[in-house]
């Protein structure tokens, strides 16, 4: 009597099992998602504003990872957001730039660098290990935010000579 009761229960135990991982594997949530990368966001970007990326933040929260962008042209500032996975445009606005803003930009358009945005990450991962989650040149210093889980990091990577001239650790909040 028993292996009656026990036989029907165990097929609607199996059946129920395999109903949640077909569906599992049918909506995606089986495969590893992965992050894009700063530079892939930035040619999205620059897709969308013809100008020049002077910031790109990079933002986790439980319910979704994003890329904040600030783009500059002649006469305008736009901030565009965009989903860190699929790498599409969520949100954009624009403002008229004030002066404050046209000084950032020609600070950032005119300092002469020798180094490239992915060589002074490659020097500021040779400092701390992590994720790079901000990059910004500011003055001709590279302004890097990187985490590890347990530590957040800012190294500032000289843009001239590659020399880190600034680093930060601190628990990671």
């Amino acid at each position: 009597m028993k292996k009656m009761i026990m036989i029907p229960a165990l097929v609607v135990t199996l059946g129920v099992g395999a109903a949640i991982g077909s569906t599992t594997l049918l909506s995606g949530d089986a495969q590893e998602k992965k992050v894009l990368t700063m530079q892939e966001i930035e040619k999205k970007a620059l897709a969308v504003v013809d100008g020049t990326v002077a910031d790109i933040e990079f933002d986790k929260n439980q319910y979704r990872s994003i890329y904040e962008v600030e783009v500059y042209t002649d006469t305008e500032e736009y901030d565009l957001k965009f989903d860190a996975y699929t790498g599409k445009l969520l949100k954009q606005k624009k403002e008229r730039r004030d002066n404050d803003d046209m000084d950032d930009n020609k600070l950032a358009t005119t300092v002469t660098t020798n180094i490239t945005k992915e060589q002074a990450i490659e020097t500021a991962l040779k400092k701390a290990k992590g994720t790079v989650t901000k990059i910004k040149l500011d003055d001709g210093i590279y302004e890097i935010e990187l985490k590890d889980g347990q530590y957040e990091y800012e190294v500032d990577v000289d843009s001239m000579t590659g020399n880190i001239v600034d680093f930060e650790q601190d628990y990671n909040d």
